[in-house]
């Protein structure tokens, strides 16, 4: 095989390993449309059907081990609106990030919010999930998903490695060991069960859910 149909046979490989596919978590039933990364890192989105005027969604996001998995819901990090979640024995740990530079995401408040799902948020012998609903995380401002997106590229992150303060939502994290873009199919997203799915989430325990 010549050098470079070996490069293009790689490159297939890497593209197709990183482009989301549906995928229905056992524990809460909910199908999301969902990048599994080779690390065990995965990221997935749930849509209702009908997207006119909505702002919410519901993720998934987890991996092995106990380090961090990050997903930008702008594609880039620069500027955008981050999701960083990590394991703390058997809690999970989840917060909005935002950064203007490259070094550790400071958390980020404003009129979206974090809702976890308890029967999709849990720590096992083989991952760590985080489910939860993302509410007025779609905006028009640039830093997120915007409604009119029908295939938007999000950027994810992660890093074997645990924060320094597992237990606080705001600890730093140490830099990505991998990271990328991956174009989600919404039309892959949406579900008629979204708000039977949203009637999950529990407001009292946003972040830091004990599964």
């Amino acid at each position: 095989m010549k050098c470079s149909s070996l490069v293009l046979g790689v490159l297939a490989t890497l593209a197709a390993a990183q482009t989301p596919s549906p995928y229905t978590d056992a524990k809460s039933g909910i199908t999301f449309n969902t990048l599994q990364h080779s690390s065990g890192m995965f990221f997935g989105l749930a849509l209702p059907a009908n997207a006119t005027g909505n702002t919410d969604f519901i993720a998934t996001i987890g991996g092995k081990g106990t380090g961090w998995s990050g997903v930008s819901l702008g594609g880039g990090m620069l500027n955008k609106l981050l999701i960083v979640a990590w394991p703390n024995a058997q809690a999970v740990v989840g917060s909005f990030r935002k950064t203007g530079r490259y070094a550790s995401p400071a958390v980020v408040t404003g009129s979206f919010t974090q809702t976890a799902i308890a029967n999709g948020t849990y720590v096992n012998s083989t991952h760590w999930t985080y489910t939860f609903l993302c509410s007025k995380c779609i905006q028009t401002d640039g830093t997120t998903l915007k409604p009119t997106d029908t295939a938007p590229s999000l950027g994810f992150a992660l890093n074997p490695t645990a924060p320094a303060q597992k237990a606080n939502p705001a600890s730093s994290v140490s830099k990505h060991t991998a990271q990328g873009q991956a174009a989600f199919d919404l039309s892959k997203a949406k579900s008629e069960n979204l708000e039977v799915w949203k009637g999950y989430a529990v407001p009292e325990v946003a972040t830091g859910f004990a599964g």
